[in-house]
């Protein structure tokens, strides 16, 4: 079976994450810019990206590194797979990247079953581990705020997407990819540069704290570029939506900012009324089974992603899929989102290490190589800024998005390269 079909099957089957995180994966403010969708050749080769090749020598002292990440608690919100992807890099960074200047590379593991005190339990075994040098996030949404409280800056904390409102300004905390609020402009770049016809736009939104905050800042980053937007918040729970599909019908564009009970129903709505103006998302109801679907089939929109979809065969997925089954673990652990960020942090903090003297390396020059950190990133944006990309939001490294259309029986195609989203007022 070919591999690209085996990246389907099983994402069909991957479970469902939560709401807000799910949403923030989606997609990434500045000055309407744009980059290239051609990887840059860095990312294409490992050892060049990290600065180091061969195996790390077992007799030399370990590099620190700790690891948190959710997992061990209900069926929905566990996420041992993401664990599985990072032993994995941890595995290929030991054997084939030279660890950290020569010195292989140690994790110490500590996992968040469901409780925010749990967070204090975390962050004292992370500053209590002798040489502890940064802590990598896996899938954390809770516990973050008691864990920054214990960790109180002392260990950088380097992660994917900032959710909770304690990642916007803990005390040196990287968000490599972004925040829920700085990777939603690009939808509003996008429009502008790809869909000139578009003037009126209609945001779809659950009615929910916190699932609200997604449409509200789409919203938002529109009527920055000029565009006449009407905001519609779903009921809670309605399984018909007829009606505000019918509302957003007579908008040039509908952007479904949508939780995972509305996908099913908005998109059959949407059939109903035989609507077939644009439909730009973000990617959370590609989480649904295709087979859930009226059409058994995704719906065919637009997606914003701030990550490279592993499902579409390009180079950065390619090499990514051969390494991780190289090293131990599987496609189905592999597309997950929290995994394929795993990846990429893993490798950005063995890159910024190799980058500082050994008899240098502490938690102080990291957390500065980090505020220097400008990329590229692996499977995901060529370059980053870290405390500069969205105005208050200290942590953020990233803004910038890329876009891809589904076209039906599991083929995607690319949309456009990197964008960044228009100037934040």
């Amino acid at each position: 079976m070919r591999l690209a079909t085996i990246v389907e099957n099983l994402r069909r089957r991957r479970v469902m994450v939560l709401l807000a995180v799910a949403t923030v994966l989606t997609a990434t403010a500045s000055a309407v810019a744009a980059t290239s969708a051609v990887s840059p050749p860095q990312v294409l080769n490992y050892q060049v990206y990290v600065g180091g090749k061969g195996a790390a020598k077992a007799n030399l002292s370990p590099v620190v590194l700790g690891w948190v990440n959710t997992q061990g608690g209900p069926p929905n919100a566990t996420f041992p797979q993401v664990t599985d992807v990072a032993r994995a890099a941890v595995k290929m960074i030991n054997a084939e990247l030279g660890g950290v200047h020569g010195h292989p590379v140690k994790v110490v593991e500590c996992f968040i079953v469901q409780a925010e005190e749990e967070g204090v339990r975390c962050g004292q075994q992370m500053v209590n581990t002798k040489g502890m040098k940064a802590i990598v996030l896996g899938a954390q949404f809770t516990g973050n705020q008691s864990m920054y409280a214990t960790v109180k800056g002392t260990i950088p904390v380097i992660g994917g997407v900032a959710t909770a409102p304690a990642d916007y300004t803990a005390k040196n905390a990287f968000f490599l990819n972004g925040s829920q609020t700085s990777v939603l402009g690009p939808f509003a770049t996008y429009t502008k540069r790809f869909l000139p016809k578009v003037k009126t736009v209609a945001v779809v939104y659950p009615n929910q704290p916190g699932a609200d905050t997604a449409g509200l800042q789409l919203a938002k980053a529109m009527e920055t570029l000029g565009y006449k937007v009407t905001k519609i918040a779903t009921p809670q729970n309605a399984t018909d939506l007829l009606g505000p599909a019918t509302q957003a019908s007579s908008a040039d564009m509908i952007v479904p900012a949508l939780g995972f009970t509305d996908c099913v129903p908005f998109a059959r709505a949407l059939d109903q009324i035989k609507y077939s103006k644009p439909v730009l998302t973000t990617p959370l109801c590609t989480f649904i089974p295709r087979g859930a679907y009226a059409s058994h089939d995704l719906p065919l929109w637009t997606y914003g992603i701030a990550q490279t979809l592993v499902n579409l065969p390009g180079p950065q997925s390619k090499l990514y899929l051969k390494k991780g089954l190289q090293y131990g673990t599987t496609v189905g652990n592999m597309v997950n989102a929290f995994g394929e960020l795993a990846w990429e942090e893993l490798l950005a903090t063995v890159k910024v290490m190799n980058a500082i003297p050994f008899p240098k390396l502490t938690p102080a020059t990291v957390t500065a190589a980090f505020k220097a950190f400008t990329g590229p990133l692996v499977l995901a944006a060529p370059e980053v800024a870290c405390g500069k990309a969205y105005p208050g939001q200290p942590t953020v490294c990233g803004n910038q998005t890329q876009f891809y259309t589904y076209t039906g029986k599991g083929k995607w195609k690319v949309a456009s390269g990197w964008l960044k989203g228009p100037a934040p007022k």
